[in-house]
């Protein structure tokens, strides 16, 4: 092998557009190249820890993940062994410990720690997407901002932690109420978004309705409701600029008239 394929590998991890597929292309090329029966790379990450990949993507018997972990260890591991190549598969180790690492970044960038949804910027791009796929397919859906209301109040008199807590029920609640293929994000402190495939208003209720049931979580998150700002594509707007503001003002034409109707009810 030489440093043949070190070179190569080198130079496709700098065009790479995922790392878990980079690193199956790494032990299948080194497969192919030394003539292996098989090859596996346990990578240490910082974060996440230990992770496994094998070539071909086929899955592992779990009784073996011990014996890999704890008697090899970090490295590429071969069968048969070719101790003659040693250098070369330690440096295609760091390469998709890299490719790794890179995709991780990615995840965290777009991705809202605390409840693990997507963050603004990662709405975003989901956004863009939804938009061009709808106009190449003539497709509608809604995009939808929910603000929580009487969020201030539970950090205020619970403090911070609750409130964390409240936000990660908050999520959960969205994640385990939605469909395949919508999306929901947390895009500001007590603000989400979502993107649900329905084809009008009509349709989407229900699945507002059935985000909100008190039965999904317990505790604060049961009394924590929210306001909406909908709009719809493509009859509101063709881009997701235009959706956004259409709906971000619905959304703040709501709260006003709710806010409205609450200080009526004020002695």
């Amino acid at each position: 092998m030489s440093l043949g394929l070190v070179h190569e590998l080198t130079a496709e991890l700098s065009l790479a557009t995922s790392g878990v597929g980079f690193i199956a292309r790494c032990l299948d090329r080194l497969v192919e190249r030394l003539e292996l029966t098989d090859a596996i790379a346990v990578l240490h990450d910082p974060v996440l820890g230990p992770q496994i990949f094998t070539a071909g993507r086929r899955p592992l018997p779990v009784d073996t993940v011990p014996s890999l972990l704890l008697d090899r260890g970090a490295g590429i591991h071969t069968e048969p062994t070719t101790l003659d190549h040693a250098a070369d598969l330690e440096a295609i180790r760091h390469l998709c410990e890299v490719a790794f690492r890179l995709d991780r970044l990615q995840h965290e960038s777009l991705h809202d720690p605390l409840t693990g949804l997507h963050n603004r910027r990662g709405f975003d791009a989901q956004l863009v997407q939804a938009v061009s796929r709808a106009q190449r397919h003539r497709l509608t859906f809604a995009h939808v901002l929910l603000d929580l209301d009487g969020f201030k109040s539970i950090n205020d008199r619970l403090g911070h932690q609750r409130g964390d807590a409240v936000l990660r029920g908050v999520g959960e609640r969205l994640r385990l109420g939605l469909r395949a293929g919508d999306v929901a994000a947390r895009v500001g402190g007590d603000e989400f978004a979502l993107i649900v495939h329905v084809g009008d208003e009509p349709e989407l209720l229900p699945v507002l309705d059935r985000l909100g049931e008190r039965s999904v979580l317990r505790d604060e998150v049961d009394d924590v409701g929210w306001t909406v700002g909908i709009s719809i594509c493509p009859d509101d707007g063709a881009t997701a600029e235009e959706l956004y503001r259409i709906a971000d003002k619905r959304l703040y034409e709501a709260k006003s008239l709710r806010k409205g109707a609450n200080d009526g009810r004020s002695p």
